[in-house]
């Protein structure tokens, strides 16, 4: 039987830890790799990570070292070769993140079932099924520090470069105050996003009352959209999308006085670097994918959940549209009254 995860640090063997490939799942992954790091502080941790994720890692303290995902699957097998692994734990559930430790020669992979991949692990973990490890969080704990309490996991840690948090300060300093950060875009499409004339009407409310300036925030592939809010709010909101780096938007993030956003990885950033943050959610189900900050509060429309939805479901759609900007200020001023 193939040695668990936490019983590694005594035979000292290098682990390869295949880390999810989106900014929110990586942030849940979290609190495994912290907990997993204090049950084995002996072993090498190496992180295989695609390369858009390194930035984020980069500001987190759990591993050693990290690999990047390379363009084709034999140079990433190569790559993972080089590190003399005694184990992996995949955390992705893609038949692709278990066949890299596969090819790679290394002998114990631990990892989920699922996705036609079981004859590629030789430690196979399955869900535990208990409505209170439902948040995704306890998938990844199972894989790396199995026996974990329900609750009792230490929430993800961020380190925000102070070099970053200071061109943040110096950036936020010409709006008013409160500084609002607002992302109303989702990299899972329209079924994630609340509508754009919901976020613009929020950030006129804002704006008269508290007197709130806002610093808008995404990708650039997002920079239409948030010019778009950006423009509907008025001459006290600033656009930023596509001009920072990851460590960067974690460091407005932090120093801001609200974010709201949606169902998002920028929500789950948000959370980690402590920012009080109102998270709007449709028809994704908060009780597996909430953000793990204890400034966060949800606010999301009514009726039934699912965890997988198309990029543009129509149910999910008018479900967002259905949470006013109305409720959303006023939550707002609850937020910003308490911080």
């Amino acid at each position: 039987m193939p040695a668990s995860p936490a019983s590694a640090s005594s035979n000292g063997a290098a682990v390869l830890v295949c880390v999810p490939g989106w900014v929110g799942d990586g942030i849940m992954a979290m609190p495994a790799l912290q907990a997993y790091r204090q049950l084995n502080p002996a072993p090498r941790i190496t992180l295989l990570v695609k390369p858009a994720m390194r930035p984020l890692w980069a500001m987190h303290e759990s591993a050693d070292g990290i690999v990047e995902i390379r363009a084709g699957l034999r140079p990433t097998v190569n790559a993972v070769m080089a590190g003399s692994y005694g184990r992996a734990v995949i955390l992705p559930n893609s038949f692709r993140s278990a066949l890299i430790p596969c090819l790679a020669g290394i002998p114990d992979r631990r990892g989920m079932p699922g996705h036609w991949r079981r004859w590629l692990l030789t430690d196979v973990v399955r869900p535990s099924g208990d409505p209170a490890r439902a948040h995704q969080v306890y998938e990844y704990l199972d894989l790396l520090a199995p026996g974990t309490p329900t609750g009792s996991f230490e929430r993800p840690r961020l380190r925000v470069p102070e070099s970053a948090r200071t061109a943040a300060g110096e950036r936020l300093a010409a709006l008013p105050s409160p500084r609002i950060a607002l992302l109303p875009g989702a990299a899972r499409g329209p079924s994630k996003q609340w509508p754009a004339e919901h976020f613009i009407e929020l950030g006129r409310r804002l704006a008269t009352n508290p007197g709130a300036g806002f610093v808008v925030l995404g990708g650039a592939r997002e920079a239409e959209l948030c010019a778009r809010v950006t423009e509907g709010i008025g001459a006290t909101a600033r656009s930023l999308a596509g001009e920072t780096t990851l460590a960067e938007w974690a460091a407005l993030l932090q120093t801001g006085d609200l974010v709201v956003c949606n169902d998002s990885g920028g929500a789950h950033v948000a959370a980690a670097v402590g920012a009080p943050t109102l998270v709007i959610f449709g028809m994704t189900d908060p009780a597996r994918t909430a953000p793990l900050g204890g400034r966060c509060r949800i606010i999301r429309s009514e009726g039934p959940c699912a965890r997988d939805i198309p990029r543009n479901d129509p149910e999910a759609i008018k479900k967002l549209a259905s949470i006013t900007p109305e409720r959303v200020y006023q939550a707002a001023l609850e937020c910003l009254a308490g911080r």
